[in-house]
């Protein structure tokens, strides 16, 4: 039997599942656990190889889930956005982080101990179907992200992140759609694991193509649908 062409399928965007992670239901039941602290930029929540005391709701600000390669860059698996919950399985199970957690920028969030977490758990099922949801979310960004890395090029998954940033950021603009987000190329380097030269390359390719622009160092989307047309044809190389 003829295996089918994997290059040719595309991968759906799905609505929650992305490197902007937020959860989307249960956040008012799960704020009112624990305590509201604030944290400086670059505060190092845990270290790659720690347990966690605390499992963190992002209520303002961001968390990067991070490691260093072994050449010393920066590779960044997703950002913990407003409204989501991070190391919640580490402290249920006693697992130690695989990565490291940081504040992108100044961040208030909540924290929650495992006993009370574990007690709400087993009294209350919508907040069981909320650490769930949670989890299966992770699960599927992880897998997305390998499909990225197997089937798709640098260009491919630079268009992708941009149209997920757009997603989230975007405001109209002209005509087109602006990121109010500051995007740098490292950051995209870090963020698909991709060399960074190579991420300039696919940058300027697009620029060429009038596909994206940039205003006043935003990325801006010249037309959200010719940038996912240029993607889909992407996937037939």
């Amino acid at each position: 039997m003829k295996q089918p062409d994997n290059k040719k399928i595309p991968v759906p965007h799905t609505e929650f599942v992305s490197r902007l992670l937020y959860l989307p239901r249960g956040i008012a039941r799960l704020e009112k656990l624990g305590e509201k602290k604030q944290f400086p930029k670059n505060h190092i929540l845990i270290q790659a190889g720690e347990k966690p005391r605390y499992c963190y709701i992002v209520k303002h600000g961001r968390v990067v889930a991070y490691e260093y390669t072994l050449n010393g860059e920066e590779r960044i698996y997703n950002f913990n956005e407003q409204n989501s919950i991070l190391l919640e399985a580490n402290l249920l199970f006693d697992y130690a982080s695989p990565i490291c957690f940081k504040t992108a920028r100044p961040s208030e969030l909540v924290c929650i101990d495992k006993k009370t977490l574990l007690d709400t758990i087993s009294e209350d099922p919508q907040v069981s179907m909320d650490i769930m949801q949670s989890l299966a979310i992770k699960f599927l960004t992880a897998m997305d992200q390998i499909r990225h890395t197997n089937f798709h090029n640098a260009e491919w998954k630079i268009c992708d992140l941009l149209l997920v940033f757009a997603d989230r950021y975007g405001v109209p603009y002209d005509g087109k759609v602006l990121i109010k987000e500051k995007i740098s190329q490292q950051l995209l380097s870090n963020l698909l694991g991709i060399n960074r030269v190579t991420a300039v390359r696919a940058i300027k390719g697009l620029k060429e193509m009038s596909l994206i622009e940039q205003i006043n160092g935003f990325y801006c989307i010249r037309d959200v649908e010719r940038l996912k047309r240029h993607q889909e044809r992407l996937l037939e190389q």
